[in-house]
């Protein structure tokens, strides 16, 4: 690519165009956003030419790709901004060949980031010539959002959905594809409706269940302060609760009915869970209850243990690319850092790290990620050396 055009200069935004500058890359970079991110991404030198939003003449010009990378709402009003530029009518006013000889067979593809894909899909498959649009979601991000934080590294190993019209070559969409190979993502080509269908299940659902869980706290908890009683369980699976609603607002209007459809397929299975439950025979004056009752709640354990699993089959996940270690921690000062510090003076490079089982006054576990498992067998030889009891995963 010559020229690529980011439209609306976040988080993501800034991570690519992080990613292309570090990697030299002979490509120039449009950023293009508000004036106070602008100027931000300017300190940073993150781009090589600046826009506003409303200088759409400017920037649409002579680009191989443009991004859009703002809110799904505001995408949707930028491709309708994109139909409708001076430039392209001039270029499509001109009768047959004429037309064809201005264009010369260039053509520029317009993606987005959008985390829905049919309602974004319909709208810019119907953009002009010189514009190819093919629809895009990388499956990578942060509660961070401006450009501030960018991180070049931030999609590599995740997956980045690439929803083209039907029919379309894939010559068409290869510069987006270079993109992806090139930021450390695994494309996957997928039809938009496949893509929200999918989305709603493993995304927009869980999210709404999240919210929902943390809502619905019941007075007899928060009278008496006894929420701050809630283990990792109820604190795993209500941290999305924290979500802003600005960017849900627009997930939920563009894939409203897949997303009622997946929650209500998640309440079905709660209303199986709460009569499988009602059949057990209880302890009652502390005594078990003389038959077993219990082989439909065991069936959805097991069903449960099952499903869990098959997120992480062997070749599936991206991210199961990474090749994990954990270490037992003890609960002291400086434990941490005893850990990280000699890894970091070997040149180890940590691409994920988590602190699991955290109690006080008992050990923790940690666990930390590497890109090869060259790096991994590195660090296990490392602190089994320093004596720590390491395992792989």
């Amino acid at each position: 690519m010559k020229r690529i055009a980011l439209v609306g200069f976040g988080l993501l935004a800034g991570s690519i165009a992080s990613a292309l500058k570090q990697a030299k890359r002979p490509t120039v970079i449009r950023a293009v956003s508000s004036p106070a991110t602008l100027e931000r991404a300017r300190e940073l030198e993150l781009a090589d030419e600046f826009f506003e939003y409303a200088q759409v003449e400017e920037w649409s010009r002579d680009c191989d790709l443009i991004l859009l990378c703002g809110p799904i709402l505001h995408i949707l009003k930028t491709i309708d901004a994109l139909a409708h530029v001076s430039w392209v009518k001039e270029l499509n006013g001109a009768a047959g060949k004429d037309c064809a000889a201005k264009l010369n067979g260039a053509t520029c593809l317009v993606s987005d980031i959008g985390s829905t894909k049919v309602e974004i899909c319909k709208a810019g498959v119907k953009l002009p010539a010189p514009f190819r649009f093919v629809g895009s979601h990388p499956m990578a991000g942060s509660e961070k959002r401006t450009c501030e934080f960018n991180d070049p590294a931030i999609f590599e190993n995740a997956y980045w959905f690439v929803c083209p019209p039907e029919g379309t070559a894939e010559n068409v969409y290869a510069p987006l594809l270079d993109l992806v190979k090139f930021l450390g993502a695994s494309a996957v080509v997928f039809p938009p409706e496949h893509h929200d269908r999918t989305m709603a299940w493993v995304s927009h659902m869980p999210q709404m269940l999240s919210s929902t869980l943390a809502a619905s706290i019941p007075d007899r908890l928060l009278s008496h302060n006894y929420q701050h009683y809630a283990g990792r369980a109820f604190r795993d699976m209500t941290r999305i609760a924290a979500s802003g609603w600005a960017m849900w607002h627009d997930i939920a209007v563009t894939n409203r009915d897949e997303t009622v459809r997946a929650l209500t397929e998640v309440r079905d299975g709660v209303n199986a869970t709460i009569e499988a439950m009602q059949k057990l025979d209880v302890v009652k004056d502390g005594k078990p209850a003389d038959g077993d009752k219990s082989d439909s709640l065991e069936g959805i354990f097991k069903a449960g243990n099952a499903g869990r699993a098959s997120l992480f089959a062997p070749g599936r996940n991206a991210a199961a690319a990474f090749f994990e270690v954990t270490v037992p921690l003890k609960d002291k000062p400086g434990a941490l850092l005893s850990v990280l510090q000699p890894l970091a003076e070997e040149g180890l490079n940590i691409r994920d790290i988590e602190l699991m089982k955290v109690r006080e006054n008992v050990a923790g576990t940690l666990l930390i990620a590497f890109k090869t498992e060259d790096e991994a067998a590195r660090a296990v030889k490392l602190l089994r050396y320093l004596g720590y009891e390491v395992k792989e995963r």
